[in-house]
């Protein structure tokens, strides 16, 4: 059997005037249709795969018209369809533009540069048919029906024509598509506009949905937008909320941190200022008495030379904490300046802590200071003023 493809029917199909009973003339334009037209007619098997026949048999010339009988070929070739609405009732048509195809009143097959409007319009529709498939519990091809199961079962028939698909679908579908553009939250996407399309059809005939669907396409794509932000904020809400919580414990740890790095120093205090003080003895000239109460009053205030060192640098501490504290908060308004009032507490909080921080590290400085000079005080009470030349 000889090789005869669709694109050899096409051309046999551009230059029929069909007469809508299965025939039509044929006018022999060029070598190519009479070659295709040749080959056919030599080939009984052929006339079964492409459906096409001379009604009086005989030598086919270029310039010739003749009569032919002319039907659906073999579905393995591809689809010749009388309008648009015939190709749309087409198996699969539903989810995949046919591969090949001829629509007689529009004299196009696809691949040709000028497409009409209403397929044009059918092409954006698939990419919303991709989505519903995507979004639907159940899908039978065979009965061109998508299945959503909510509280109960919504069966949407996919039944529609070329009326139904108007101006403004092509850009609510590249709207929807556009919200499955980025693969992030898929399944929240389609668990949205499953809900979003039962809420929409629900109520109405089978027969009707699809048609409803589409001609309120708008109305879906807001549906899934509105839903698809109330997740976002959500999601995102919760995740700096936990941020921050963690971060905020972080940050009471160091600054609690500022007081434990120096505890030891801060319990030498009575010891080196207060007890110091009571073990000061009187003097009786510049014998051992004198010498070991300048000793301790030296020690005391080398304890508070060092202990303020000490506090310094907690205090260094403390401001590159604040620093840290302060960058997380002008990022928070900066990012998120939405949900930021929800965490002004927080930041507080932590300011206050620093504060209250500072201020008992000042006292704890200031109390060490006059604890030394008490000591220097008795020190200096005790002993009287000739045995200062012993120094």
């Amino acid at each position: 059997m000889a090789e005869i493809g669709f694109a050899d029917l096409i051309v046999i199909y551009r230059n029929t005037v069909f007469d809508g009973a299965g025939g039509g003339v044929l006018h022999v334009a060029s070598n190519a249709v009479a070659e295709a037209i040749r080959t056919i007619e030599a080939d009984d098997a052929l006339y079964d795969l492409t459906q096409i026949a001379l009604v009086a048999p005989g030598a086919v010339t270029v310039g010739d018209h003749v009569a032919i009988t002319i039907r659906a070929p073999n579905h393995r070739l591809g689809l010749l369809v009388r309008d648009l609405d015939a190709l749309f009732n087409a198996p699969d048509a539903s989810w995949n533009e046919p591969p090949a195809y001829y629509v007689i009143d529009e004299h196009f097959a696809r691949g040709d540069a000028a497409v009409p409007v209403a397929l044009a319009r059918y092409r954006s529709l698939l990419t919303v048919t991709a989505v519903l498939r995507e979004a639907a519990n159940y899908v039978s091809d065979l009965q061109r029906e998508l299945v959503f199961i909510d509280d109960e079962k919504t069966v949407v028939p996919v039944i529609f024509s070329s009326a139904d698909l108007s101006e403004g679908l092509v850009e609510n579908a590249a709207r929807l598509s556009r919200i499955f553009g980025e693969p992030l939250h898929g399944d929240e996407k389609t668990e949205l506009v499953s809900a979003a399309v039962i809420q929409s059809v629900r109520s109405l005939r089978r027969a009707e949905r699809f048609r409803h669907l589409i001609s309120h396409l708008d109305q879906l794509c807001d549906e899934v937008e509105k839903g698809y932000r109330l997740f976002v904020s959500s999601f995102s809400y919760s995740k700096i909320r936990k941020e921050i919580e963690t971060a905020s414990l972080e940050y009471v740890g160091k600054i609690h941190k500022t007081l434990v790095d120096i505890q030891g120093q801060l319990l030498g205090i009575p010891v080196a200022t207060i007890v110091v003080a009571s073990q000061l003895k009187t003097p009786e000239r510049c014998g051992l008495a004198f010498w070991a109460n300048a000793g301790v009053v030296l020690g005391a205030w080398i304890f508070v030379g060092l202990l303020w060192l000490a506090i310094r640098n907690q205090q260094h501490t403390l401001t590159a904490i604040e620093k840290e504290i302060n960058g997380q908060n002008s990022r928070l308004e900066r990012d998120y300046a939405a949900v930021r009032d929800d965490f002004v507490g927080v930041f507080d909080d932590l300011g206050g802590r620093i504060t209250w921080h500072r201020r008992v590290l000042w006292f704890v400085l200031i109390l060490a200071l006059s604890g030394a000079a008490g000591a220097t005080y008795v020190w200096l009470r005790l002993t009287p003023s000739a045995y200062t030349a012993c120094l």
